[in-house]
């Protein structure tokens, strides 16, 4: 990009060269306008910069950042970015018969939770039996830092006549609690786009059943395979965005939902039908193997290098998954972790000074230079050991 220095030399040369000008004639009255011109070019070839980025969904921003990346997925996802959702939670509260507990009232998650201080909201009055009493309360606000375990504990933020103030989290038997979703990154709506876009229809190829899991929440990728021994069975092996990769029920299910059915309300129903009629689903989740990494001799085993190690060796791993042929480019194919890949992430964030003197990989505790991720399997890092 030319930089406005740039532009006004330029202009300031061709201004001098038209009218004949040496370097000492007007020169001021030159430097001023060439300046004024070269900073409205420049506004100029910002905006075509701009509007170029963003014709495509590869380099298009966001709509907050003034791109037009969320209209390109209104246009090829019939949706915006997805934003982080609440959880829902069954709750167990022990009280007084006819006891009431307010609309609006709220709990607070104690400091031995999964998540503490957190906000939960009672959305609808309730009044105590007195016995086997259940509640729905909501979080305030959305993403993974609401989730809860069965069995944690909630306080209540104000006195209730006749109500315990300590309530639990009941999620046994029940399906109508939901655990919250982390909100769509930039980068996992880009790549939902690009897909629905390079991934063409084929009536229930492989291409297709990933690009109708994407219409589900919560999903990062789908890994469609023909069961072994089974030609007429399709699993989806599901990979969600948060919990480590395993998605929990509910996602599975609307996975499931919208492989069968498209959720686009707009269409006729006889345009919605996805599944090819001959095919059996099972949509499962994936199986995270162990990868554990001994680093021997690290001269500077600080917690900030050891923090930075860990965080490229997460990202990297990130990015390690099955092959699907028919779905997959070749090009991208990335499902083999090579130990002496993952040693040159390590030494990547080191600085010049600092070394290690060796360097080994456990794939399930198994000591492996090398290993192939495919169907289900997924690479999990467990644990750094400095040896």
């Amino acid at each position: 990009m030319t930089t406005i220095v740039e532009l006004k030399e330029q202009i300031s040369k061709d201004l001098r060269n038209r009218l004949n000008l040496s370097d000492d004639k007007l020169k001021k009255v030159l430097d001023a306008f060439s300046g004024v011109l070269a900073a409205q070019f420049k506004l100029a070839y910002l905006g075509i910069e701009d509007a170029q980025r963003n014709l495509y969904p590869d380099t298009a921003d966001t709509f907050e950042n003034g791109g037009s990346l969320n209209r390109l997925g209104s246009i090829y996802l019939n949706r915006d970015i997805r934003p982080a959702t609440s959880a829902i939670y069954r709750v167990n509260v022990t009280g007084v018969e006819d006891s009431v507990l307010r609309s609006g009232l709220t709990f607070k998650s104690n400091i031995d939770s999964s998540n503490p201080n957190k906000l939960y909201i009672l959305e609808n009055e309730y009044t105590l039996t007195g016995s086997n009493d259940l509640i729905t309360v909501r979080s305030v606000d959305g993403g993974l830092d609401y989730s809860q375990d069965n069995g944690n504990n909630l306080t209540i933020t104000e006195p209730v006549i006749g109500v315990d103030k300590t309530v639990t989290i009941n999620k046994n038997g029940f399906v109508s609690f939901t655990d919250p979703l982390a909100a769509e990154t930039t980068q996992e709506f880009r790549n939902s786009i690009l897909n629905a876009i390079q991934l063409e229809p084929q009536g229930g190829s492989k291409s297709d059943y990933r690009i109708w899991a994407s219409d589900a929440a919560g999903v990062r990728f789908v890994y469609p395979y023909v069961k072994d021994g089974e030609a007429g069975t399709v699993q989806i092996f599901v990979e969600s965005s948060g919990n480590g990769g395993v998605p929990n029920q509910a996602i599975l299910d609307e996975v499931e939902e919208v492989i069968n059915f498209d959720p686009d309300e707009t269409k006729p129903t006889a345009q919605r039908a996805r599944r090819p009629i001959q095919v059996n689903l099972e949509v499962v989740p994936i199986d995270p193997v162990d990868v554990e990494i001994n680093i021997t001799g690290l001269e500077d085993s600080s917690t900030s290098v050891r923090d930075s190690i860990e965080l490229n060796l997460i990202e990297f791993l990130r990015n390690i998954r099955p092959f699907v042929d028919g779905s997959d480019l070749v090009r991208n194919k990335n499902d083999i972790l090579y130990s002496a890949k993952l040693q040159g992430v390590v030494s990547d964030v080191l600085d010049p000074d600092n070394f290690f003197n060796n360097f080994s990989m456990l794939i399930d505790g198994v000591s492996q230079t090398s290993f192939i991720f495919s169907r289900e399997k997924i690479p999990n890092l467990i644990n750094v050991n400095y040896l």
